[in-house]
């Protein structure tokens, strides 16, 4: 199969990171795009595994140097996708998964025109505010991530597939569903179809 960048975008408390982590775990033939990002970690995060956590000062001399695939500044913080993970997961004959919201997602697939998007959809604004409200931590703003869910929302028609999360284990294997059905498109099954003198 020839791999491709796979983008999973949605507002903050949709649930884009816990439908990958799912999602990871029932295709071995993705692996997480690790995102850089200048803000504290919330309970429980690790990083360079859930962030790699930064200072301002790393990240902008990443930026400056031309290491970052994408970046962005997102309230009050800096996050990106270092280059050289996405082209290295797929030397390595993986998919990369990229968790960005849209402003990133429109720059990777400007980039990687086979990328496939998905954006995962709250069932409710109400919902959201309530998911965003539960996590009760100081890097939540809630007012201001439900404005700005407002604007995301609207670039859904840009995305070539929508999962509604309101059943996580629905989420997650429509989501699965959608990955599954990409890999067997028949372009990208070309190469190994030839090479194993299928065809």
């Amino acid at each position: 199969m020839k791999p491709f960048p796979i983008i999973v975008s949605s507002p903050s408390g949709g649930g884009k990171t816990t439908v990958v982590q799912h999602l990871l775990k029932r295709n071995k033939t993705l692996c997480r795009v690790v995102t850089a990002t200048t803000r504290a970690p919330r309970d429980g995060e690790k990083d360079g595994k859930d962030y790699h956590f930064w200072t301002e000062k790393q990240f902008l001399g990443a930026v400056k140097k031309g290491q970052m695939l994408e970046w962005a500044r997102v309230h009050a913080h800096y996050y990106g996708i270092p280059k050289k993970s996405v082209d290295g997961m797929m030397k390595k004959g993986l998919c990369p998964v990229l968790v960005i919201d849209v402003q990133g997602a429109r720059t990777v697939s400007g980039k990687y025109p086979q990328a496939v998007k998905i954006f995962i959809v709250p069932p409710s604004l109400k919902v959201l505010k309530e998911r965003i409200a539960a996590r009760k931590d100081h890097t939540q703003d809630v007012a201001l991530r439900l404005k700005t869910a407002k604007k995301e929302l609207k670039e859904i028609s840009k995305y070539h597939y929508v999962v509604l999360n309101d059943d996580l284990k629905k989420a997650v294997a429509d989501t699965a569903a959608v990955v599954r059905a990409e890999q067997l498109k028949t372009q990208r099954q070309l190469k190994d179809l030839k090479l194993s003198k299928v065809i």
